[in-house]
């Protein structure tokens, strides 16, 4: 049988998927599919069926629900940076943190502009974690409302998001 090599690495995916050889495999699709004439589409139509499949499970565990999942079961200060620097996502313990540290600031009727700077290069920093198979780097921060600042560490991974990188920020002090 021929198949390009992109269906046969999805074979050996499920295979390994299913703790079955590539060759039970067809033959169960052989099986299945008696009265097709032509096996290859069969196949074919089972791998993409499959690798859709795990696709859609993937997204499900990448998303913007999981990481906000992932913050909300943490009990300390989080937050969620995209690689434009704009939060994306926070836990109630970072909003406490940031009511804490900027209670009593502003003008009245004025609507709270928050600044977060990381105290390294963005690029940098997501090559570096990239490099270094997304163990956690410490690295310092600033966040601002009004004209008050706050610095403190946070240790900083990739978040698990599948369309964009983010960041993920755990404030450490």
């Amino acid at each position: 049988m021929r198949l390009e090599g992109s269906f046969w690495k999805a074979l050996d995916f499920i295979s390994k998927e299913y703790q079955v050889s590539v060759g039970e495999i067809i033959s169960c699709i052989e099986r299945a599919h008696v009265n097709d004439k032509n096996l290859a589409s069969a196949v074919r139509h089972v791998c993409i069926h499959a690798m859709t499949e795990q696709l859609n499970e993937t997204r499900n565990w990448f998303s913007g629900t999981s990481i906000q999942n992932l913050l909300s079961a943490n009990p300390a200060p989080a937050f969620v940076l995209s690689k434009e620097r704009q939060i994306k996502f926070t836990n109630e313990a970072f909003l406490k943190y940031v009511r804490t540290n900027f209670a009593g600031t502003g003008s009245q009727g004025e609507s709270p502009s928050l600044r977060l700077h990381i105290d390294a290069p963005m690029d940098d920093l997501f090559m570096r974690l990239n490099d270094n198979q997304n163990r956690p780097i410490t690295v310092g921060f600033a966040i601002g409302m009004y004209e008050r600042r706050v610095r403190g560490n946070m240790n900083a991974m990739l978040a698990p998001e599948w369309r964009h990188q983010m960041l993920l920020g755990y404030v450490i002090s």
